[in-house]
Formats: structure tokens, C-alpha cells, sequence
């Protein structure tokens, strides 16, 4: 597996949660980008592209809150959705394990976790 795909997974599962984060004040100086979200979320590939009942780590959880609460601005969480979906495309992600993976990490958000959200909404 190539290090883009392994991204691309991790980006897929990131994107709802960053996009409706229950945040909504003004654009900050320390929004996170793209660039310093993509490390963050590779904990949790082997957990998004697993088939069996596998957990995810505590390192995944981690990573999934700190950007939840790094992406302090509606514009910010909607460009990470976009960088999120346009690097996940064509990745072989279960789709089961992405939605469950607000409740096992306990980070609350509003929707299921979906690989169509609509990132403009």
C-alpha cells in the first residue's frame, strides 16, 4: 500500500468530524491545515480499512479529537473536508468502521460520519 492511499484513508475517516465539530467561532491563527492534519490522522488507517471488528487505537482517538478541536472556524473545518475527500478518493475505506468511529473514540458531532458528505453544508 502507498503512502498516498494510507493518507487518503485516514483523511476519509477525518473529514465529517472536522466539517461539523460543534465549534462554531471565527477564524483563529491556529486553525490546523491539511499539511499538519495528514501525520495526525495515520493512527487510525488500520482501523478505517479493516473488515473485522478491530477498535481504534488510542493513538487514532487522539488524533481525531485534536483536530475536532483545532478546527475552531466553519471555513477551516469545510477546507479540511475538501483536502480530506480529495486525497480519500479511491480509497478502499469500511464504511462501517468510519461511522462508528465518533462513538468509539468518544467525540461528539451531529451526523453519522459519511464518505459523501456534502462539505458545504
Amino acid at each position: 500500500m502507498t503512502m498516498e492511499k494510507i493518507i487518503g484513508a485516514a483523511f476519509m475517516a477525518m473529514m465529517a468530524l472536522v466539517l461539523l465539530s460543534t465549534t462554531s467561532s471565527a477564524s483563529r491563527i491556529n486553525d490546523i491545515s491539511c499539511l499538519e492534519a495528514t501525520p495526525l490522522l495515520l493512527p487510525c488507517v488500520p482501523f478505517l480499512q479493516a473488515t473485522d471488528n478491530q477498535k481504534p487505537t488510542d493513538a487514532c482517538c487522539s488524533a481525531a479529537s485534536s483536530i475536532v478541536q483545532r478546527a475552531t472556524s466553519t471555513q477551516n473545518r469545510r477546507d479540511l473536508c475538501q483536502c480530506f475527500k480529495q486525497a480519500a478518493s479511491g480509497i478502499g475505506v469500511n464504511p462501517d468502521h468510519l461511522k462508528q468511529l465518533p462513538e468509539l473514540c468518544k467525540i461528539t458531532i451531529s451526523f453519522p460520519l459519511d464518505p459523501n458528505v456534502d462539505c458545504n453544508t
